[in-house]
């Protein structure tokens, strides 16, 4: 019991940081279908709100420590590109992308910076989590018995 039930947390900790494996992983360590969703959902929320909220203390810390008396130029070429990004992906954009191709870690520090005052941040990650632990653990269900 006791060990089982450190499995699972490891496997949720797992979730929360390599997202795009834990399907896969959770699915083949024994865990039935509903079982894999359950944990990776579980592992990826505490991942979003762990990183996103940290990321967002972090970044209120370091504009209200650093950002005195300094002027910044509003048109540089960072500026501009992180204006591009932004605008061409949005929020819907990253968090289509983040528990994927970019880690949950990276996708909440990147939406804690640009989307922190959005209120629709979090449900959209959340949503995004929840999506993708659906369709990767199905992808693992029905392409995982062929490698048995």
């Amino acid at each position: 019991m006791l060990i089982e039930a450190l499995q699972i947390i490891g496997l949720i900790l797992f979730s929360s940081l390599k997202f795009f494996l834990a399907p896969s992983t959770v699915y083949l360590s024994g865990y039935s279908y509903f079982e894999t969703i359950a944990i990776t959902i579980v592992g990826g929320a505490l991942g979003v709100f762990v990183f996103f909220y940290t990321g967002s203390a972090i970044f209120k810390y370091i504009g209200d420590r650093f950002s005195r008396g300094r002027i910044k130029s509003p048109f540089n070429r960072k500026n501009r590109l992180i204006i591009k990004v932004k605008s061409s992906w949005g929020l819907i954009g990253l968090s289509i992308i983040t528990p994927t191709l970019l880690s949950i870690p990276l996708g909440c520090l990147l939406a804690s910076r640009y989307f922190r005052n959005d209120r629709r941040t979090i449900p959209f990650l959340m949503g995004s989590v929840v999506f993708w632990s659906i369709v990767l653990t199905t992808l693992t269900a029905l392409v995982g018995p062929l490698f048995d």
